[in-house]
């Protein structure tokens, strides 16, 4: 009757060991680039010995069903223990094996563990694989087969092994075997229990591994299935995140940094209703525009621009990833690093809303996008946010040049052309247009080749694109009252580690248009979501219902930073330096170890996660 807890056991401590020899070992090979500093013997005990809880709990989870299964195989010897087993240890196989793989395979492009946020992909499958070649999934299917294939391997032989030692009954047990057996039970499950959860006050978090300020050691020790039943069993209490302060204190912290009243200094505009149309440039970071002090030739359209427009030289990027870009943009309202709010969707409406509130003041409204646009929930937010109509993929005809994001950028641009050119002849002026890019998304597959480089290319077809659609409305005469927004969604992410997040963050903001007066170069400290309030502050409407954004053309502006929110963390930098805490470690992991500053970071934390909860 100790069979059950034998082989549950014995699954248990190989599923430990697979972990040590197959899981870590992959994930640091596959992503050792990423490391901000060379991994040195020491750093690899640390990483174990820190991360035997995760594994701990993640292999106490996996026993579970192994413990169910091998009791009732005792109680109803009938059941026959082998073959019920093999189907268990296939199915946990490939469960695992698919969840290792694309944590791993995942990481060089997001940078954090694989958690429930993957499953905004899985409204569509196609965008789900949008970043990759037909090879690369190759590849990686390939890897999910040969990784399950290894942790099968290694319980069936487990099973067999333990079915051969402590073979388990083929007769009915006597009343008492049958009680013995439910107390072994109880006992067993309340020991896998009690390492999954812990012996605190609170259940366990992936917190409990994180020991260094170097990040990718952290994530290196962090089993990747405890990090996604902890996100899928966890509901966010955003009441109750991020306390650092007394409410007098916290507010005392934020005395002046988020003003919400003020008069413009500056009037970039020759009217006070212009059309509108913004353009949110998929991972245009300053490094692709001279403009901005990267590269010579890679947009040089957008540089023309620049020198005839408002450069914003200074803007820093709110996070790391398009579901937050879209709402610091167009909501100035803040990433969070433990969630992304999008997601949220019944909490959506109530966000402030530059496209509701242009609505409100007479303007037609429009987000166009090439791509689907159910990935990330971005329907649901371009809707709650207040825009009449939505373009996207399902509108555009099968023959236009596509890439497995949607439609190429091309194409988009001048769908975008027809419909200004329709709500102006339809006499729907003013107008709002939003045009969300997608085409310099890796896998970075363009229909162009001006340069060798992949990469510049993307982005390059993506200027260019912009400079015809640029000629045609100056040949068309709907440049005279336009106000162009030129943004990045955020910074590149490719596979390299983040060294610096002031740099990483740093992107290009441009305000051009025939309703733009003249040319100016603007270095001011900002925020992206400092767009919305600067944006309205230039309009002559009131921003009083956008708490986190700020007109930094107007006179209150007196206390100039950037914000970057990352994943469990945030950065801000000011005209001192910049700091980058980790929210689970609770230090200090990059910049500045400045008390003041630091105060000020767990302070917007807290506001943000206050005012969420209220909404």
């Amino acid at each position: 009757m100790l069979s059950s807890v034998i082989l549950t056991s014995a699954w248990w401590l190989m599923c430990m060991a697979w972990f040590a020899v197959v899981q870590k070992p992959l994930f640091a090979l596959f992503n050792r680039r990423l490391t901000a500093r060379p991994v040195g013997w020491r750093d690899v005990v640390a990483v174990y010995s820190h991360g035997t809880v995760s594994d701990a709990v993640m292999a106490s989870y996996l026993a579970m069903p192994v413990l169910i299964v091998a009791t009732l195989c005792t109680l109803v010897p009938a059941i026959g223990i082998h073959g019920v087993m093999t189907g268990l240890n296939i199915i946990l196989a490939l469960a695992l094996g698919l969840l290792v793989t694309a944590d791993t395979v995942l990481y060089s492009f997001w940078k954090f563990k694989i958690d429930s946020s993957v499953f905004a992909y899985l409204h569509s499958l196609r965008g789900a694989t949008a970043s990759v070649s037909g090879g690369y999934l190759a590849a990686a299917t390939g890897a999910w087969l040969a990784v399950s294939a290894t942790f099968f391997a290694a319980v069936q032989w487990v099973t067999g092994l333990v079915i051969r030692i402590a073979p388990f009954p083929d007769t009915s047990l006597p009343w008492w075997g049958y009680m013995a057996v439910i107390l072994t039970f109880a006992v067993a499950g309340a020991v896998l229990f009690l390492t999954t959860r812990g012996l605190g006050i609170r259940p366990r978090n992936p917190s409990v591994v994180y020991f260094s300020s170097n990040q990718f050691l952290n994530h290196w020790a962090l089993n990747p299935g405890f990090q996604m039943i902890y996100s899928l069993t966890t509901r966010e209490d955003f009441g109750d995140t991020f306390r650092y302060y007394p409410e007098a204190e916290r507010a005392a912290a934020l005395d002046g940094l988020f003003p919400v009243a003020g008069t413009p200094l500056r009037h970039l505009l020759r009217t006070d209703r212009p059309n509108v149309l913004i353009v949110i440039w998929e991972s245009f970071g300053a490094g692709f525009s001279s403009a901005t002090g990267g590269k010579e030739g890679v947009t040089p359209h957008f540089d023309t621009l620049a020198r005839e427009g408002v450069i914003f030289t200074r803007c820093t990027a709110g996070s790391f990833r398009t579901d937050r870009g879209l709402v610091n943009i167009l909501g100035g309202y803040p990433a969070q690093p433990t969630t992304s709010i999008i997601r949220h969707t019944r909490k959506l409406p109530g966000l402030p809303a530059l496209a509701r509130t242009l609505h409100d003041n007479g303007y037609t409204t429009m987000a166009i996008h090439g791509g689907d646009l159910s990935i990330m929930h971005k329907n649901d937010y371009y809707l709650a946010s207040g825009h009449d109509t939505l373009v996207s993929q399902s509108d555009m005809p099968s023959s236009d040049a596509s890439c497995k994001w949607g439609v190429h950028d091309g194409p988009m641009m001048e769908r975008t052309l027809r419909e200004m050119r329709r709500l102006t002849r339809e006499g729907k002026e003013p107008w709002l247009v939003t045009l969300q890019t997608l085409s310099s998304h890796e896998p970075f597959d363009v229909p162009y080749s001006r340069l060798d480089d992949r990469v510049d290319n993307a982005f390059a077809y993506t200027d260019h694109c912009l400079g015809e659609l640029t000629a045609s409305l100056r040949e068309e005469g709907l440049w005279d009252n336009l106000l162009l927004v030129v943004v990045a969604d955020h910074s590149l992410n490719l596979p390299r580690p983040v060294t610096d997040y002031s740099d990483h963050s740093h992107i290009p903001l441009l305000l051009t248009g025939g309703a733009v007066k003249e040319h100016a170069v603007i270095d001011t400290l900002m925020s992206q979501t400092d767009i919305a309030a600067t944006l309205l502050g230039q309009l002559g409407i009131g921003h009083e219902d956008f708490p986190f954004s700020r007109d930094v053309l107007a006179d209150t502006y007196l206390r100039p930073f950037g914000l970057h929110i990352f994943q469990n963390g945030i950065m801000v930098s000011d005209a001192t330096g910049h700091t980058s805490y980790d929210t689970q470690l609770d230090r200090i992991i990059e910049g500045d170890d400045d008390p003041a500053r630091i105060r000020i970071m767990k302070s917007i934390l807290q506001t943000i996660y206050s005012d969420l909860d209220r909404r």
